[in-house]
């Protein structure tokens, strides 16, 4: 048994390993479309910045055959710490798109080989029954983490905004912020986890090198049927959470305002009536005053927005502010006004409804779904939770279903949803990630592990990188069936798993 208070360390380790990845991968997005970055830009070079946590295996050998994994990952959230403030200084610099994206990409690799050092510390430090028990704690607190960032962070950037009247200040200070927690976070490991690695046994060393240790991950039974559940499983999951936030702040629809008082706006709506219903070709500066002045207004959950004009001089950078009033008009132009409504389908929620579900009550779920999927596995093994969990994980996507179809007036069906959703999460993911704990079990789990959570990484990355066109198409009704319908190949393919029936379970006082 290993008496380590694991309790005083795995919940802040895990938040350390999911914190960068969320600021790098998700918060710069919209950091980055806040600095006036286009779209075509954001989406390449955010894009490619995932691109270390799918590619991790082939340098986790490395960490895994030098050094200690404590030393590991204190140095990388160190070294990410100093590139969050570097980001922070650099922003008011005329150049900080290039600079910025240089500096997230090296903290990338960074954050990547923070997540091998401490996977490899966790399988090293907790004896098996404590792995089991503490595995709900260790993804409810890296979940936490992306809560965290894509709620509070960008809440206090958006306060920061409407403070300053200047989204570089705001965002300057917003990522020194980050930088400060990320180094309070090192800060707080280095005392709090203990020196708890297990030394090699003698003659270990000398035939390990990268090619053996790699190689030796294709050589476990049932490898074909293990990397096509790991690369299947969240095929489903991978396109809800690229388009769920999306769906929430969508507007129910994009309407035109046929009635106003402004001088501009009644002359562009007298174009409107007098030509485009008509089909007349407009001149270049009519066009221009329909696409500025033009009244537009959002549809969203309780209230009515004016969908407003951005002005800037650089006109790729006006069209990417613009595109929803844009498309809008051209399909004005383009039926000569026979329809005056475009149906979104969102839920047209505010953002703060969006943090405060997800920041509060959702937190809540997740919290405790963790623990309970930690606490049933630690209790009665893997065989008896795998498909159980599945399922809870997989089944509260009919409520996005339901809400897509429905769209009920009270923000309450909403808050059911996530709370299900989040529950289910936290409860269900625990079966999958205590299976790849499994897969890794033998020689070099470190990497093994690191293999295994590589190809997880590429099985949200491809999936996700597809979800907006297949949303775009289908629209968010038929998008949510078929993400659920995505889930059917990871279910089918886990009763084929052999693993041993009890795997997981605690067979004596561990914790």
């Amino acid at each position: 048994m290993k008496d380590n208070k694991p309790w005083y360390w795995i919940p802040l380790l895990n938040f350390a390993s999911g914190f960068p990845y969320v600021i790098i991968i998700s918060v710069s997005v919209l950091m980055y479309k806040n600095l006036g970055i286009s779209n075509e830009d954001i989406g390449l070079y955010t894009s490619l910045l995932y691109l270390p946590w799918v590619i991790k295996p082939l340098w986790s050998p490395f960490i895994d055959l030098h050094g200690t994994k404590r030393n590991w990952f204190l140095g990388m959230q160190l070294f990410i710490s100093i590139a969050f403030l570097l980001v922070g200084f650099i922003i008011p610099a005329s150049n900080f798109f290039i600079l910025s994206l240089a500096i997230f990409w090296v903290a990338a690799f960074a954050s990547a080989s923070n997540d091998v050092a401490s996977d490899g510390f966790y399988l090293l430090a907790l004896e098996k029954e404590q792995q089991s028990f503490f595995l709900g704690i260790r993804s409810t607190f890296y979940r936490a983490s992306m809560l965290t960032g894509n709620g509070l962070i960008i809440l206090l950037a958006g306060y920061l905004e409407h403070k300053f009247g200047d989204n570089q200040k705001a965002w300057s200070y917003t990522m020194i912020f980050v930088g400060l927690i990320m180094s309070f976070l090192t800060i707080y490991n280095y005392f709090a986890t203990p020196k708890a690695e297990l030394p090699m046994a003698k003659g270990e060393t000398e035939e390990k090198n990268f090619a053996i240790v790699f190689a030796s991950f294709f050589k476990k039974k049932q490898i074909g049927l293990i990397l096509a559940f790991i690369l299947l499983f969240r095929l489903g999951e991978s396109q809800l959470l690229k388009m769920l936030t999306p769906f929430l702040v969508d507007p129910v629809r994009y309407e035109l305002v046929e009635k106003s008082s402004d001088e501009d706006q009644a002359k562009a709506l007298a174009l409107f009536s007098s030509k485009i219903k008509k089909g007349e070709k407009l001149s270049e500066s009519e066009l221009q005053l329909l696409y500025s002045k033009l009244p537009i207004e959002a549809q969203m959950e309780n209230s009515k927005k004016p969908l407003a004009e951005v002005a800037n001089e650089n006109k790729t950078e006006y069209q990417n502010a613009n595109k929803a009033r844009i498309d809008f008009i051209n399909r004005l132009v383009k039926d000569k006004g026979t329809q005056t409504t475009v149906y979104k389908g969102g839920l047209g929620l505010e953002t703060e409804d969006v943090g405060i579900i997800y920041g509060t009550l959702g937190l809540i779920a997740l919290t405790l779904g963790g623990i309970l999927g930690g606490i049933a596995i630690s209790k009665q093994g893997l065989t008896k939770w795998m498909l159980p969990m599945i399922l809870t994980m997989h089944l509260p996507i009919i409520g996005f279903v339901l809400l897509s179809h429905f769209h009920p007036a009270s923000i309450y069906y909403v808050y059911v949803v996530v709370i299900l959703e989040q529950f289910g999460y936290g409860f269900g993911f625990a079966a999958f990630m205590m299976y790849l704990i499994y897969v890794a079990e033998g020689e070099s789990k470190t990497s093994h592990y690191a293999i295994a959570t590589g190809f997880m990484a590429l099985g949200m990355m491809l999936p996700g990188m597809l979800s907006g066109y297949i949303q775009q198409y289908l629209g968010y009704g038929n998008f949510f069936i078929w993400v659920l319908l995505a889930t059917l190949p990871g279910l089918i393919l886990s009763r084929f798993l052999i693993f041993p029936k009890d795997y997981g379970k605690k067979t004596e006082e561990s914790i």
